[in-house]
């Protein structure tokens, strides 16, 4: 069990306390919030075209193996049925 939850109040009051009391804190604690932020921007920058291509490639393949397979299937269909059908046959009922 992890306790760093219980730890995680005072720490939110204490630090919230200490923002509106010195305000040199909040300056800085505003600038590394802005800087996080400019780095998620850039990074969701990057990290979309690679997605975006990754996922069109992705539905691109499903498309042509579900099309292939899909003739697969029909071709196989009376053969399936068949093995079916014997297995069914031959076995005990009891």
């Amino acid at each position: 069990m992890s306790y760093g939850i219980e730890w995680f109040p005072p720490a939110a009051a204490l630090g919230a306390v200490l923002l509106l009391i010195v305000p040199g804190f909040a300056l800085i604690a505003l600038a590394v919030v802005a800087l996080a932020a400019v780095v998620a921007l850039a990074a969701a920058m990057v990290a979309v075209p690679y997605l975006l291509g990754r996922s069109i490639r992705r539905h691109l393949a499903e498309r042509h193996q579900s099309a292939t397979g899909s003739m697969r299937a029909r071709t196989l269909q009376p053969a399936t049925n068949r093995v079916r059908f014997i297995r069914a046959a031959t076995e005990d009922p009891s």
